[in-house]
């Protein structure tokens, strides 16, 4: 008797550890922000923002958080960079949503894409990426590079301020392969 009561309170704390274990590994959007210099010359503006439920996700991303909710979001993380494109200063915006699954990240894609003016599909060295689409003429006098890979949807906005389009183009790629192999990293 005393043996088995034993046993089972062996087997109970060893599938208690295990699935600890498990829930921890999990990577998170924050885990595959560029850090705080990791992209020469891009320094944080702050520290990132997060969000983990559907309040927290209407202040980071206000207006377009409908669209994130509705197809199953997990949790994201904003984080803004400063840096110079061609000499003049200015700003890039990362964000980055975890959507539970693949088929929900791809819907997210889709559905953000009603939003974008003038994109085209993208696939400069993004052979991890399910998609990938830039679009350089958008109302907000910036670019916009977003792609889905796995269970997360990335939005990459460089602001752009009627600077050079290649370097602009460049910069949103340098920080699109720093995410995108972060994730292949973990696949």
């Amino acid at each position: 008797m005393k043996m088995t009561i034993v046993l089972i309170g062996t087997l109970i704390f060893i599938i208690g550890c295990g699935s600890d274990n498990s829930d921890s590994s999990l990577l998170e959007p924050i885990d595959l922000i560029p850090d705080d210099g990791e992209i020469s010359g891009w320094q944080w503006d702050g520290s990132p923002a997060q969000a983990t439920d559907q309040s927290s996700l209407y202040d980071l991303i206000n207006g377009g958080a409908v669209e994130f909710v509705e197809r199953g979001f997990v949790s994201g993380v904003l984080e803004r960079y400063s840096g110079t494109i061609a000499g003049s200063s200015t700003t890039t915006e990362v964000f980055i949503a975890d959507m539970g699954d693949p088929s929900n990240a791809g819907d997210i894609f889709e559905k953000r894409y009603e939003r974008l003016l003038f994109s085209e599909e993208y696939t400069n060295g993004f052979e991890d990426t399910n998609d990938a689409r830039i679009d350089e003429a958008t109302t907000l006098d910036s670019t916009i590079l977003d792609f889905w890979q796995s269970r997360f949807y990335v939005q990459i906005t460089v602001n752009n301020r009627q600077l050079d389009t290649e370097s602009v183009r460049l910069t949103a790629e340098q920080f699109a392969r720093n995410i995108s192999r972060s994730i292949a990293s973990e696949e």
